[in-house]
């Protein structure tokens, strides 16, 4: 056991000294005022945790455990600071348990004498084993085992006779709760900061924004601590508190600590969705989508399992500023019971390449808890292939775009229908997720097994370029068809912003204007951006499609469809390629692919149908005097198309809000207590 001085500079940096001890050397390494700090590391509790088998075994090594050989380090320590000890807890834990709630070791404790202040350390490293944490571990997938033999402590020592005065606690900035600004409380004595009498905000330049009524005292500590805090919690990463005392002249730090999320907080997510939806969403497709979210929680917790599904929160899925968040906490907790990593989600939705997945099929199949799961993921693509066969009328019929002669009622039963139907579509996408990122984990080690893994990449865009159901396919097999000359005229045009003439040049070739014409019935939901009722169609936006088209031709268009042509082909290129292993799983991962895409066909189109019937809902409510112009549908929700009121100053007030959600970033998480 060592006792380490944290303030001579000859000894920084430090390692593993906790979170708490990690932000006060943070300040000691800015040359700011802390006081005489010490740090234990507790190298011996560690031995006595890690040696342990059961949470049992853990409780009895440390309350053995024998001061005696330590006599000479706590000697120096009270030789150094005096008998009177204020003792702060820093946990050790890995960054990757955000589960771990470190919020019972940020009060600090005053210990008299050495046999005082060895029980109080023996107490705080049995805090490690409260059977509260040791319960949420277990339920975030850490054994007891592993929770053991990682888990450590360090604890930092500090005079406990300080001079009285103002005592005060400053937390920083916490964006995730939507706070620009340090909030400082302080109280006189040294009592606790909890209890403060007065409170202020200040600004991350130090302006004090609200005071007490009754300034009590001198604001400079008060500025100075806030600005401190805000620093700190940008050097962490992280939103901190630091605690401080004030003499009436000088400004003592005592020590700094990280402010998680209460244990009981909700961390709600957008990185998982921003593929999805990279940009904010309006009123009536955050509406849509966030219902979609909340049924395929409900249908993925039911397949996978059963039973055991935990009651799903009403608001699982919920806007913030436009952007669209899924409770993370919940999802976390859903993907530990199925047996999947607690990363899977954003693995799989965030995947830009399937190259980078990180799902392999062995964390799941091999266990024998989550068979429901395995299965359900095993049978994804026939799953999907039975569902197309079922549902081959209410599919075909969203080819017809014409809703025109649909009254008001029709067009909102219409809409309900048509969500109900893609609710099922969206867990079958799901899965097929899942699955895809099996096949490519099966066709990498494959590849690794002849070495050449570093082709995966190619291997993968080469599966995914024979899909067959992608709009940018089929853009490349007419773009394939149009001539050098008739693309240099449908260039000329596009530049003088004659798209209607690039379109009527284009079509000069019977067999592009054919293959256009088909094209244009088959991927009406055709878009540039993503995918959401938000977005205009290729109906609405026709100037799109000369575009995409001569864009496709440039950026090789030809040369992919060549490839597409024999995919095996290009794999017998390989070095190893022609091996039956490797063939067989690369049409596995084509035959997926395939599946996948028509997941994302029917997904899309129905969001198309969806628009479609809103627009026409916008129409009537414009012929009724409700609104003025139909686009205006967009930003109602669903509820408020059923009212018989005036319209348009709800729609003029939302603009003005969508309008701030376009220009503004939203956080990445949000907890909410």
């Amino acid at each position: 056991m060592k006792w380490i001085r944290l303030h001579e500079p000859r000894l920084l940096p430090l390692r593993n000294v906790g979170m708490t001890g990690g932000a006060t050397l943070a300040m000691i390494a800015g040359n700011y005022n802390v006081t005489e700090t010490f740090v234990l590391p507790g190298t011996a509790y560690r031995h006595a945790l890690s040696g342990a088998r059961t949470l049992a075994d853990a409780r009895r090594a440390l309350e053995k455990h024998d001061f005696s050989a330590d006599a000479p380090s706590f000697a120096r320590l009270v030789e150094s600071i005096g008998p009177d000890i204020t003792e702060r807890c820093s946990p050790i834990v890995p960054h990757s348990w955000v589960w771990f709630d470190p919020g019972a070791f940020d009060t600090a404790e005053i210990f008299h004498g050495l046999a005082e202040l060895q029980h109080g350390i023996r107490e705080s490293w049995l805090r490690l084993l409260d059977i509260q944490t040791i319960q949420r571990a277990r339920n975030a997938g850490v054994t007891e085992a592993e929770y053991l033999s990682t888990a450590s402590m360090a604890v930092l020592a500090q005079r406990a006779d300080l001079h009285p005065g103002l005592s005060g606690r400053a937390w920083s900035p916490n964006a995730s709760l939507g706070e620009s600004n340090a909030i400082v409380h302080c109280t006189l004595g040294t009592g606790d900061a909890e209890a403060a009498a007065w409170e202020w905000t200040v600004s991350t330049t130090g302006e004090v924004l609200r005071r007490p009524t009754a300034s009590p005292a001198d604001e400079r500590p008060i500025s100075q601590s806030a600005r401190l805090a805000a620093l700190l919690g940008d050097r962490m990463a992280m939103p901190c508190t630091l605690d401080w005392i004030w003499d009436g002249q000088e400004l003592t730090f005592l020590s700094a600590l990280p402010a998680p999320a209460h244990a009981t907080a909700r961390a709600f997510s957008r990185r998982a969705l921003a593929r999805l939806t990279p940009r904010p969403l309006g009123p009536m497709a955050a509406d849509i989508v966030v219902e979609l979210l909340h049924d395929l929680s409900k249908d993925a917790g039911a397949l996978l399992l059963g039973h055991r599904m935990p009651p799903i929160p009403p608001d699982v899925a919920r806007v913030f500023d436009g952007s669209v968040y899924i409770d993370w906490t919940f999802a976390h907790n859903l993907l530990d019971r199925a047996g999947l990593p607690r990363d899977a989600l954003d693995d799989l939705l965030l995947q830009r390449t399937t190259a980078r997945v990180r799902l392999s099929a062995k964390s799941l199949i091999r266990l024998p808890r989550v068979s429901r799961a395995a299965v359900a993921v095993r049978l994804a693509v026939p799953r999907l292939e039975r569902w197309i066969s079922d549902n081959t009328t209410p599919l075909a019929e969203l080819d017809g775009v014409q809703v025109e002669t649909l009254t008001g009622d029709e067009t909102l039963a219409n809409l309900q229908q048509l969500l109900t139907f893609v609710h099922p579509l969206v867990l079958n996408l799901l899965l097929l997720l899942v699955s895809s990122s099996f096949r490519a984990d099966d066709l990498s080690h494959a590849l690794a097994h002849r070495g050449i893994q570093d082709r995966l990449g190619e291997v993968l865009e080469a599966a995914s370029d024979t899909a067959g159901l992608d709009p940018w396919t089929h853009l490349d097999r007419i773009a394939a068809k149009v001539s050098d000359d008739t693309a240099r005229l449908a260039a000329e045009a596009i530049a003088k912003g004659d798209s209607e003439q690039a379109l009527r040049t284009l079509c000069t070739d019977l067999t592009v204007e054919r293959d256009l014409e088909a094209f244009m019935r088959a991927f009406s939901f055709f878009r540039t951006s993503i995918v959401d009722v938000g977005s205009p169609t290729l109906q609405e936006r026709s100037d799109l499609l000369p575009v995409a088209l001569l864009r496709a031709r440039e950026t090789g268009a030809a040369t992919r469809v060549e490839a597409a042509h024999d995919p095996l082909a290009w794999l017998d290129s390989l070095p190893g390629g022609s091996d039956i292993l490797l063939r067989k799983r690369y049409q596995a991962m084509m035959r997926t692919s395939a599946v996948t895409e028509k997941a994302w066909f029917y997904v899309t189109k129905s969001l198309s149908r969806a628009r479609m019937l809103l627009l026409h809902a916008g129409d009537l409510l414009v012929e009724r005097g409700q609104l003025d112009r139909r686009d205006d549908v967009l930003l109602l929700e669903r509820k408020e198309l059923v009212q018989d009121g005036d319209l348009r100053a709800i729609t003029a007030n939302r603009a003005a809000i969508v309008q701030s959600n376009m220009t503004s970033t939203a956080p990445e998480v949000i907890v909410i207590e």
